[in-house]
């Protein structure tokens, strides 16, 4: 996920301070490698400290890293790939187009994705006596995802889409559990309800969600964010972001059973088994 696809991705996070820091890196970004903190914080109008800020707020560890990463961009070359779809369009473009939004989209987010936090998914999974999921919206169909897989290796794994009919099960359940939470923007109401009241009763929380701060970074104990693609202007739903959480989703499953390789025999049992139904119903 390149520096400027980070910024703009986030554009709508910024304070009016950020925003303008924001506008000039973007604007003048081959002079950026070279400024200093406070020379970026005399051309933007703004703070040294706030400069500092911005850089770690989108995902640096420090500003020279930010500048660094830029540089190399610079002299390795870019190309985000993302183009909108235009009226009247032809069936070979859109197709082409929509193909090179989806490559960028699980590109770039394969580009965020640290070993150590997969790990720890992995970890919470296998400690778990039961796993509960929770999405709305289009997120719900990653939930869906994930508990067709997961299922397939024995996991119990609880989804309702009914929040009132999930919340009486989570309290009551006594084993070792796990909320998984999926939430693009991280700010669903029902999910963000959901995980307060999981944090109060001290039950270990999983957020897939966007790149960035939203609420339920703020809550989730382990945090696995994709990247934030841009979407066709005139969509009908989520395309390149529910592209980018299968992906993540499908990154996790393999890893797990990368690091349990006695349940591959599981997932062989239940595929022999899923073919046994059908060959007897034929």
């Amino acid at each position: 996920m390149s520096v400027i696809s980070r910024i703009e991705s986030m554009m709508e996070d910024y304070s009016s301070a950020e925003k303008k820091l924001a506008n000039y890196i973007i604007g003048n970004i081959e002079k950026v490698p070279t400024m200093t903190a406070n020379e970026l914080a005399e051309a933007s109008g703004l703070s040294a400290p706030t400069v500092v800020r911005f850089s770690k707020k989108i995902g640096f560890q420090s500003l020279t890293d930010f500048k660094i990463t830029i540089s190399t961009e610079l002299q390795t070359g870019i190309d985000e790939g993302f183009s909108d779809i235009e009226a009247n369009e032809s069936f070979y473009s859109i197709k082409n187009k929509l193909g090179n939004n989806a490559q960028v989209a699980i590109k770039e987010t394969v580009d965020i994705l640290e070993e150590e936090t997969i790990q720890k998914v992995v970890e919470c999974l296998e400690t778990a006596e039961s796993v509960f999921l929770y999405g709305v919206g289009a997120s719900s169909l990653v939930v869906e995802d994930i508990l067709q897989k997961w299922s397939r290796v024995g996991k119990p794994i609880i989804f309702e889409k009914d929040i009132h009919v999930l919340l009486p099960q989570l309290v009551s359940n006594e084993k070792k559990k796990v909320l998984w939470l999926v939430s693009n923007s991280g700010r669903s109401a029902d999910v963000v309800a959901l995980a307060e009241l999981a944090k109060n009763m001290n039950i270990e929380i999983i957020a897939l969600t966007q790149f960035g701060n939203n609420p339920l970074t703020k809550i989730a104990d382990v945090l696995v964010q994709t990247s934030r693609p841009k979407e066709i202007t005139n969509r009908s739903a989520a395309t390149n972001s529910l592209l980018a959480q299968f992906a993540t989703i499908d990154i996790i499953f393999y890893f797990y059973m990368a690091k349990n390789e006695s349940l591959s025999e599981k997932v062989k049992k239940t595929r022999e088994a899923i073919q046994d139904y059908f060959m007897d119903s034929k």
